[in-house]
């Protein structure tokens, strides 16, 4: 049945149930609510002008649009092809227990250098909105979102009329002044994006709006010190959106204290999503914050009890108040992002994320734990000058050469990041070879003590020339392995220059590979499968490689080189072209004798040229892409590619 006819049969089927609803359903049918719609491809604006009461928002950054329905209209619009999804609007609220010394306690005060303000570092405050005219406050912009909930919700552009934004905003940025309190990041660029009234409620809409709105201004850093118990897949959408783009998102986790009997966690959205640092509060005593929400989502913890900051001086003419709850904690640890980032202009928001982690001083039980997560967030004390230098030489083909004498003879063993990504752990040799595509990659070497990575580093910026693969990414973890074929010339892309590194791999793309890693005669003949003729560009590899016993086919004299390979596949091909012993025993949770292929996982893991997933599983049946077969391909071939 064709997707049109199944969506009439589907319209008349909803138009006869609203024709036989009992009147009381029918007027329930009738009433107004506002929901967030979600299409596959794009917004599609006639039909909601045709169904739909009002269109509210259309978003810019998602195929979606905040509009008011009837039940009636939501039946008619859920079973329409385009349409993805329809989930109506949630509320939200501010996350502050009414009834300030943190200053300390995150150790602003011991930051290195001394001279860091977080200048230059663009935050956007999702509140109730900032006191534009506070002495002790500068609003660099910013934007009200009210509109969507009533076209007069923003009578006052971004000011706030509630206090809780900027009680926010001075944990952050108050200036460091004569009067009042100090931020911890007292000249960072701080922006007002209003998404809460002047009773401190709003929607899942105007909490979306307002991540887009800082998507679209490139700002560094998001705080939402606002909560809801519901969880939402747009919202979800919207900050995954945001944190790939590149922005880190700090949020409460929330004040519901510690969880119900037989539920794991009593944190929030938006803090409970993966891409977000959910932080709890604790007091001066660096005790757990009495409403502070608990679960295994808590990442870090900054005080959050009795913290005096900035207020609206049209709310109380003082211009400060003191207020408790997670949402005074958050802000202390976007403070504290703001002074990494002011530090590390080139870090990513994963790397500052990171950081954070390895910085926070352990509280409660060892290691990350559902009252404290990692820890208290701290200012980052990694020296400016370790007496260490790092030089590189590139060869302008990708090859990139990183002198680490000094560094092993300082640290003796030291670990190497490349971006995010760990690169050579517990390494000691006085040199570093890697592979990328053109551009600029940073790299930070940090010591290792007592088989502990220390949170001390030291780093080094290259630039390099070439070679220029218009679609392999320089920041991506596969860049190296890509770059690494490249450069030996084992993978040459596409006619167009394409290397399509996120596409399945077929079983003939992995005979070319693997026959030009080998060296194998690739000449186009005929072969033992009657489905891989001499006209196929790959027979010559799969002929070759048939031979040495690398490959096999089918039952029915197949090789079937149009399928794509499983991990499970590419770990047989791999062990079987560089005879790489099998292992019965192995560390995958989901890899076993029935498992066909599973003595050569289990061979390849030893010796870390595969890896799995951090769920613990292999997933054998997965197709794999062109990066991750690059991956596993290189690192069979180049050792000092091998991570660990």
């Amino acid at each position: 049945m064709s997707k049109t006819i199944k969506y009439f049969l589907l319209m008349f089927a909803a138009l006869l149930f609203l024709h036989i609803s009992p009147t009381a359903a029918h007027a329930n049918s009738l009433e107004q609510k506002r929901a967030v719609i979600s299409f596959y491809e794009e917004v599609d604006r006639s039909l909601l002008e045709e169904y739909t009461k009002d269109i509210n928002y259309i978003f810019d950054e998602l195929p979606a649009a905040a509009v008011e329905l009837t039940d009636a209209q939501k039946k008619l619009l859920e079973i329409h092809p385009g349409v993805q999804s329809i989930e109506y609007d949630k509320p939200v609220q501010k996350s502050a227990q009414t009834v300030p010394w943190g200053y300390k306690a995150v150790e602003v005060d011991k930051r290195v250098p001394s001279a860091l303000t977080g200048k230059g570092v663009k935050i956007g405050i999702l509140d109730s909105g900032i006191d534009t005219k506070h002495p002790d406050l500068k609003v660099a912009g910013g934007a009200c979102l009210m509109t969507i909930l009533r076209m007069d919700g923003c009578k006052n552009s971004y000011n706030d009329d509630n206090g809780h934004g900027t009680h926010v905003a001075g944990v952050i940025a108050a200036k460091n002044n004569s009067i009042g309190v100090v931020g911890v990041a007292p000249d960072a660029q701080v922006y007002s994006v209003k998404v809460l009234d002047k009773f401190g409620e709003g929607t899942t809409s105007t909490i979306m709006a307002g991540v887009e709105w800082a998507i679209k201004n490139k700002l560094d850093v998001i705080n939402i010190s606002i909560t809801s118990p519901y969880e939402d897949s747009n919202l979800r959408r919207m900050i995954k959106r945001a944190y790939d783009s590149g922005i880190l998102v700090v949020a409460a986790a929330g004040n519901e204290g510690p969880p119900l009997t037989g539920e794991p966690s009593s944190v929030q959205y938006p803090a409970k999503f993966d891409e977000v640092i959910a932080v709890a509060s604790i007091n001066e005593k660096r005790m757990h914050g009495p409403l502070s929400s608990i679960g295994k989502e808590v990442e870090l913890t900054a005080p959050g009890e009795k913290v005096y900051s900035t207020y609206p001086t049209a709310l109380k003419a003082s211009g400060y108040e003191t207020l408790s709850g997670t949402s005074m904690a958050s802000p202390y640890v976007v403070g504290l992002a703001a002074l990494y980032k002011e530090k590390y202009p080139e870090m990513t928001n994963k790397q500052i994320r990171t950081l954070l982690q390895k910085n926070a001083v352990d509280l409660g039980a060892a290691g990350k734990d559902d009252y404290f997560g990692y820890g208290l967030a701290q200012t980052d004390k990694n020296p400016v000058d370790h007496g260490v230098t790092l030089s590189y030489e590139a060869d302008g083909k990708g090859k990139i050469t990183i002198d680490t004498s000094e560094a092993a003879a300082k640290f003796t063993t030291y670990n190497v990041y490349r971006f995010d990504s760990l690169i050579a752990k517990h390494a000691t040799a006085a040199e570093l070879t890697d592979y990328a595509t053109q551009g600029t990659i940073n790299y930070y070497v940090h010591p290792v003590v007592e088989g502990k990575e220390s949170n001390d580093f030291v780093s080094l910026k290259v630039n390099n020339a070439a070679p220029a693969l218009k679609d392999v990414v320089l920041n991506k973890w596969y860049n190296r392995f890509v770059t690494f074929l490249y450069y030996e010339g084992i993978m040459k892309g596409y006619t167009n220059g394409e290397m399509r590194p996120e596409r399945s791999i077929l079983r003939s793309e992995a005979a070319v590979l693997l026959g030009q890693a080998l060296g194998v005669d690739g000449t186009k003949r005929s072969t033992r499968f009657k489905d891989v003729t001499a006209a196929v560009s790959a027979s010559g590899y799969v002929e070759a490689l048939a031979e040495k016993k690398v490959i096999s086919g089918f039952t029915d004299n197949t090789f079937r080189p149009n399928e794509q390979v499983t991990r499970a596949e590419m770990a047989i091909l791999i062990a079987r072209a560089y005879n790489i012993a099998g292992q019965t025993n192995g560390s995958f949770k989901d890899i076993n004798s029935k498992v066909t292929g599973y003595q050569y996982i289990n061979g390849l893991t030893a010796k870390n040229i595969v890896s799995g997933y951090e769920d613990g599983t292999f997933r054998p049946y997965t197709t794999i892409n062109r990066a991750s077969f690059s991956a596993f391909l290189a690192k069979t071939v180049n050792e000092q590619l091998r991570s660990n």
